[in-house]
C-alpha cells in the first residue's frame, strides 16, 4: 500500500445543520405567499422584506454548503451569524432560532471532530 485516505462520515448532528439550514431558505417565500394572498400584516412590515431575507438566505446556504465541503468552521459559524442579522429586519423569529440551533449544534463534539479531520 503506497496511502490511504481515511473518509470521515458526516455525524448526523451536521446534516441536522444542513436540512435546518435548507429549510430556512424556503420559509421566507412560504410566508410570502401566505402574508399576500391573505393581506396579513405585521407592525406594518412590508412583505417584500421576506423575499430579500430569502434570497439572502439562499446565498448563505450555498456559502454553508462550501464552507462544510473544505471543512472551515470558523466561515460556518460566521455564516451562522450572519443568519441572524438577515433575520433580524423581517423580524424572522424563526431564523434567528434555527441560526442559534445551528450554532450550538456547530460546537458538538462529532462536528468538530469532523471538521477537524483533513
Amino acid at each position: 500500500m503506497t496511502g490511504s485516505t481515511t473518509l470521515v462520515k458526516k455525524p448526523i448532528l451536521l446534516r441536522v445543520i444542513f436540512i435546518l439550514n435548507a429549510l430556512m431558505m424556503i420559509l421566507p417565500f412560504v410566508f410570502y405567499l401566505v402574508f399576500t394572498t391573505k393581506d396579513i400584516s405585521i407592525n406594518g412590515l412590508d412583505p417584500n422584506y421576506m423575499l430579500y431575507t430569502g434570497i439572502a438566505y439562499i446565498l448563505s446556504f450555498a456559502l454553508l454548503v462550501y464552507s462544510i465541503l473544505n471543512k472551515k468552521m470558523l466561515m460556518v459559524r460566521i455564516l451562522f451569524v450572519i443568519n441572524i442579522l438577515i433575520a433580524l429586519p423581517a423580524k424572522a423569529y424563526i431564523g434567528i432560532l434555527v441560526a442559534l440551533i445551528s450554532m450550538a449544534l456547530s460546537f458538538s463534539t462529532s462536528v468538530q471532530t469532523y471538521f477537524a479531520s483533513k
